[in-house]
């Protein structure tokens, strides 16, 4: 196997939230560009082009069909299952399955939804598909470290920090540090469990 393939009916599914694959109309939709046209939705996700100059919608179709050909990575819109709104998304990159790692990015766009348990929700099954369906031995994730909470979430399921990049990034005039994380599939079903697929 070279690479992961996802059906266009493919499915993980948390208690409140569950992905599906991303599509041209996620990329197209008005909630898309309104999140990524949001200050406080992408100041912490170190999009510093998209904070000087608005994404157009063209820039984000461009995305998505550069993201559609790259065999490394997986996109995926976020839905809150009560009532099927799209939310956010999932990105599960820098796949190789030589070395059995990949790397995990969320955003939560609806700011409604912040501070509720979602990314949690969804990256615990997430994460479990990727150990247990594909035998991966290690998954990272890194965030700026301003956003000690999304920190938070994935030392909740099992991740470490492995290491700090001081002053990588760049956020409100100053440069801050970019907090690189990492978790083994022992220390998520020590956290977890097992069986969470």
């Amino acid at each position: 196997m070279t690479k992961i393939n996802i059906s266009d009916d493919f499915i993980i599914s948390g208690i409140n939230t569950y992905i599906v694959p991303f599509t041209i109309e996620h990329a197209r939709s008005g909630q898309y560009l309104k999140w990524l046209r949001d200050y406080d939705v992408i100041k912490s996700l170190n999009l510093l082009s998209y904070i000087e100059k608005p994404v157009s919608k063209h820039e984000l179709e461009d995305y998505y069909n550069t993201i559609k050909k790259d065999d490394n990575v997986l996109f995926f819109a976020l839905n809150n299952k009560e009532n099927d709104k799209f939310i956010g998304t999932v990105k599960v990159s820098k796949i190789d399955l030589n070395l059995q790692m990949a790397d995990i990015g969320i955003m939560i766009g609806e700011k409604k939804y912040w501070g509720h348990g979602f990314a949690q929700d969804i990256l615990r099954p997430v994460c479990a598909y990727l150990f247990n369906q594909y035998n991966f031995r290690k998954l990272t994730c890194g965030m700026m470290a301003i956003n000690p909470a999304m920190q938070k979430v994935f030392a909740k399921l099992g991740f470490k920090v492995e290491g700090v990049f001081r002053k990588t990034d760049y956020y409100e005039g100053k440069y801050m540090d970019h907090i690189f994380m990492g978790c083994f599939r022992n220390e998520f079903i020590k956290k977890c469990g097992s069986d969470n697929t």
